[in-house]
């Protein structure tokens, strides 16, 4: 299948509600303050919850991401807005496209994005602060992770062998183990990936033909993806999947810190990735 064709047949599985997206914030709910601990009563709650609220929107009124972003927020505002895409197809076929080919996917359904997308989103507004330093193929990798423990373990599973074999690709695709400066390197391809849609809005069918027609632009978006399966794999690789035995660590500490994630991936791409 052409990325046209096979964009078109995910929208009709990838279709958000407002029900679906409420039902992935009210999910992580309980799951981020438990995550967030002693930073949880840092927050004004609002009837014992994160101070949040889902707002639905069309590509034409995304905040300028178009279709490429699915879900963003307003983080310094209270209660945090949460502007929720109302179809996330293309996002879906990017994210997907960088676990490789031949992936088993069957887990990677809507209901199981929502929750990932929404509860890591969730979590970032009320973490620690980073002084600026955070990098989201770093720091950004911690959310997404915690989101993914929280699946059902078939589920949970599912998707970690997803970012497994991503990274792996990832890995060689891009020969990293021949990388003198990872991080900077990681930095270039978050800046080149937020650049793609300030080019020209993604929204649209039109627009989308003329995105997946464009290999550079692809091929930037999609090597966010690629990175954000490395990152996850590490840091699943150094801690475990036992969340509630390392979050406490990871959040208070870690976290905070410029370099956060990097030994990890440093490690795993020592080893036999």
């Amino acid at each position: 299948m052409t990325w046209l064709a096979e964009y078109l047949a995910l929208r009709a599985r990838f279709g958000v509600t407002r029900e679906l997206a409420q039902g992935a914030l009210a999910w992580a709910q309980p799951l981020a303050m438990e995550a967030l601990g002693i930073n949880t009563q840092r927050q004004t709650l609002v009837e014992d919850e994160l101070p949040a609220y889902m707002v639905m929107t069309t590509p034409e009124t995304n905040g300028g991401w178009g279709e490429l972003m699915p879900l963003w927020f307003k983080p310094y505002e209270r209660p945090v807005p949460y502007y929720c895409l109302d179809n996330w197809a293309l996002f879906a076929l990017l994210y997907r496209s960088a676990f490789g080919p031949g992936a088993e996917a069957s887990a990677f359904t809507v209901e199981n994005l929502l929750r990932v997308v929404m509860g890591a989103d969730l979590l970032i507004p009320f973490l620690p602060g980073t002084d600026g330093a955070g990098r989201f193929l770093r720091h950004g990798a911690l959310p997404i992770l915690l989101a993914i423990l929280w699946l059902e373990p078939p589920a949970c599973e599912a998707w970690l062998a997803l970012h497994a074999n991503g990274a792996k690709r990832f890995v060689v695709e891009y020969n990293l183990k021949a990388l003198d400066d990872l991080n900077a390197w990681l930095e270039r391809i978050e800046n080149e990936a937020w650049l793609v849609p300030e080019s020209s809005v993604v929204a649209g069918e039109a627009a989308v033909r003329a995105f997946l027609t464009d290999a550079d632009r692809v091929s930037q978006y999609r090597a966010l993806f690629g990175g954000l399966c490395l990152s996850v794999t590490a840091l699943t690789a150094a801690w475990g999947i036992d969340w509630r035995r390392w979050v406490f660590q990871a959040v208070n500490v870690g976290y905070r810190t410029p370099d956060f994630g990097l030994a990890e991936m440093k490690k795993l791409l020592s080893g036999d990735v």
